[in-house]
């Protein structure tokens, strides 16, 4: 996963993008597993959806608006818009079918 400044979220959102975020927090040990998690379902998989990183310690405006109350969390936009938020990054499984459901 690549991970996002705050510009290069914005211009996603702006663009009318699809895309997942992985939020995060550097000192998350969670955030840490599930993102190992997400890197799995994402090699194991050959679709590919557009999933970058961005560390919640510098887009705290940003969380507030999507109403993130905890790390980690992944959201989903479709055309630049939130669409989906899940906390559940505990398996593959799970963290499969977030990414893919539509």
């Amino acid at each position: 996963m690549e991970i996002w400044e705050k510009e290069t979220l914005r211009a996603a959102q702006k663009n009318g993008a699809n895309f997942v975020v992985f939020f995060f927090t550097p000192m998350c040990g969670s955030c840490q597993i599930a993102s190992r998690l997400v890197d799995v379902v994402l090699e194991a998989d050959g679709i590919h959806p557009d999933v970058a990183k961005v560390d919640l310690n510098y887009v705290p405006d940003i969380a507030q608006h999507l109403e993130i109350t905890s790390v980690p969390a992944l959201v989903k936009f479709k055309s630049g818009q939130p669409v989906d938020l899940s906390y559940k990054l505990h398996d593959a499984t799970t963290i499969y079918e977030f990414l893919y459901s539509e």
